[in-house]
């Protein structure tokens, strides 16, 4: 069976989580010196207002990077752009921090929400991930035969630092045509870690961890 990877929307923090906090107007400055294009918000936070500057990426303006002094934030829309700007959001938080980063401990967070046109229905594919016997039982309890499974996810590590944490959910998209059923899959996957060397690992094989997921429950 065929499918193909329609859409994605990718969110990566580097969020600092002890040790020096970050120079968010010399980030700034350098993104600015590049073409990006700044914007501001004030974030109110428990500790007090979070100043943040959004700077859009110059060939898509509705990829951005966001940095405040707790780090910095790539949002896009695009595999390519999304490991660009990571890969420059690094080097230019590295050269601000300098000799501290050796003594920085952050959290690694990926946000990852793709769109997946599969050659079958995703309702029978989630359904593969569900214990039919459990259906039944549901089904029973509810004394309700229209009762299907709609979702399912994994885990894969263990959510205790210095682990990985890998959560993914697969939810059908029911097309408006075709009443229950369609071929349009979301898949979600939320990432945790506290390295950012795997984390940008991660990052780089997104691709093939959706397309090694979907041939999965496929087969």
């Amino acid at each position: 069976m065929k499918f193909d990877i329609e859409r994605i929307h990718i969110i990566y923090k580097n969020l600092i989580k002890m040790g020096k906090e970050l120079d968010a107007e010399k980030f700034r400055a350098v993104l600015e010196s590049k073409g990006f294009k700044k914007e501001e918000r004030v974030i109110p936070t428990p500790t007090g207002p979070l100043k943040e500057y959004l700077l859009r990426d110059p060939r898509s303006l509705r990829d951005l990077i966001v940095v405040s002094v707790k780090g910095f934030v790539v949002d896009s829309w695009s595999f390519t752009n999304a490991l660009d700007l990571t890969n420059l959001a690094y080097e230019v938080y590295e050269s601000i921090l300098g000799d501290a980063i050796s003594y920085t401990l952050v959290d690694i967070i990926g946000l990852f929400d793709a769109t997946v046109l599969v050659s079958a229905d995703t309702f029978e594919l989630v359904g593969k991930l569900i214990n039919s016997t459990y259906v039944k039982k549901l089904r029973n309890a509810f004394n309700r035969q229209d009762l299907n499974p709609f979702s399912a996810g994994i885990s894969i590590g263990e959510p205790v630092a210095p682990n990985e944490w890998i959560i993914m959910n697969f939810v059908p998209i029911p097309d408006p045509n075709a009443g229950r059923r369609g071929r349009r899959l979301k898949v979600l996957i939320e990432y945790r870690g506290v390295d950012s060397d795997k984390g940008v690992e991660f990052l780089q094989n997104l691709s093939d961890v959706i397309k090694k997921a979907i041939t999965a429950i496929m087969d």
